[in-house]
């Protein structure tokens, strides 16, 4: 029977159906499972769900064809002891020393739902303490639906023709690493991250269109972007993708170490492509010369002897400004340029800035204080018209 299901040419064999398998060859715990999992999206569904026999219900979320068993229904919810996929569908889990011996190793068939949330489970996972800049808080090493999700991607976007198993390896308190067979698409993995639009792959697009409508994976590779977001929530190293023609790898980080790790630990007005830039100097690949300008001028990345550094003795102004009134923390930043522009206290002003004022109420305000300053005889102006111009300490 392998031979009718992995064909030497691709197409979409996921919503072939399975004419020897009936509801029967489906585990019920998986199928349990699933239910749980489309309840918890579509809680409004509980009472007609709820209504519905097992095929009835698989029916209605695509698993099934009008009641009857398809591919993608046994790779997902089947029972290892009906023998209807290669033994290469499978989850394998390998944990390995620093020295990259093999410690322990699992091999895990039958549902891949319940196969991929077992995996999860297995990994280690400790806890370790941050401040999130609202305080000391606990995130653990690894967000399990993180994990979870790229096993679950791997399943559904991956080549099946090349054997469909999905390797993890876990290497002692480092890293989580997902393998899957098969091309990625031709984009960047970061370009989900920018909310740039993306067209996935319609590689199984059966069992792809089954797993989006249990809730098992999120649309238009928003489960990527949830990679990079926690792992900068968590303060951690950024997720690593490796593409290669015929495997794609996703590696979660799992030592807080790095000079990314602690710019997000001493700055809070980084944006995410900023740290995504920031990930991309740290690990010696190309960023536009616009963006590093950028990076400069904000002070995010300094230049020693010609080579761009992420700046680690940044000081968070909003701090450095924030004691005394607004008059005194612009003689602060008088006292440390030696002259400041109007758009440069506007700035102060915002990082001090409690009740929510507009720009234009921000630029009334600086425009007083530069004037009460000059009344004073602490700055005079040196250059430029009264909108441009630089005032100097006299």
């Amino acid at each position: 029977m392998h031979s009718t299901i992995v064909k030497s040419v691709y197409d979409d064999w996921t919503g072939n159906v399975v004419h020897d398998a009936d509801i029967r060859s489906l585990d019920p715990e998986a199928v349990r499972a699933v239910r749980a999992t489309y309840l918890s999206e579509n809680p409004e569904e509980r009472e007609r769900v709820g209504a519905m026999d097992d095929a009835e219900f698989l029916s209605s979320v695509g698993v099934l064809k009008r009641g009857k068993v398809t591919i993608a229904a046994m790779i997902l919810l089947g029972k290892s002891s009906e023998k209807v996929l290669p033994s290469s569908v499978c989850v394998r889990w390998r944990l390995v020393d620093v020295d990259g011996r093999t410690v322990d190793s699992r091999s895990i068939n039958g549902s891949m739902v319940l196969a991929i949330r077992k995996v999860a489970s297995i990994i280690s996972n400790s806890t370790v303490r941050i401040d999130d800049g609202n305080g000391q808080v606990f995130v653990s090493t690894y967000r399990v639906a993180s994990l979870t999700e790229a096993m679950f991607n791997a399943l559904q976007h991956q080549d099946y023709t090349l054997g469909g198993t999905i390797d993890v390896i876990e290497r002692e308190n480092e890293s989580v690493t997902v393998f899957s067979r098969g091309s990625f698409p031709d984009v960047q993995p970061e370009s989900f991250v920018k909310g740039q639009n993306q067209t996935m792959s319609s590689r199984n697009t059966f069992l792809i269109n089954a797993m989006t409508e249990i809730g098992l994976v999120p649309n238009n590779g928003s489960g990527i972007r949830n990679f990079y977001f926690s792992q900068i929530h968590k303060h951690f190293p950024l997720p690593r993708f490796m593409i290669t023609d015929d495997t794609v790898s996703v590696t979660f980080p799992g030592r807080r170490e790095g000079a990314v790790v602690r710019a997000l630990d001493i700055r809070r007005d980084m944006e995410v492509p900023d740290i995504i830039d920031l990930d991309r100097l740290d690990s010696g690949r190309y960023i536009s010369d616009k963006r590093m300008e950028s990076l400069i001028s904000r002070g995010l990345v300094t230049v020693y002897d010609g080579v761009p550094c992420i700046n680690l003795s940044y000081e968070d102004p909003s701090s450095r400004f924030s004691k005394g009134c607004d008059y005194d923390a612009v003689m602060i930043l008088l006292k440390e340029n030696g002259s400041v522009t109007r758009s440069d206290v506007v700035d102060v002003l915002r990082f001090r800035d409690r009740k929510g004022l507009t720009d234009e109420q921000l630029s009334v305000k600086a425009t007083n204080i530069l004037q009460s300053l000059r009344k004073d005889g602490k700055v005079r102006k040196a250059e430029g018209s009264t909108r441009s111009a630089r005032y100097i300490q006299v």
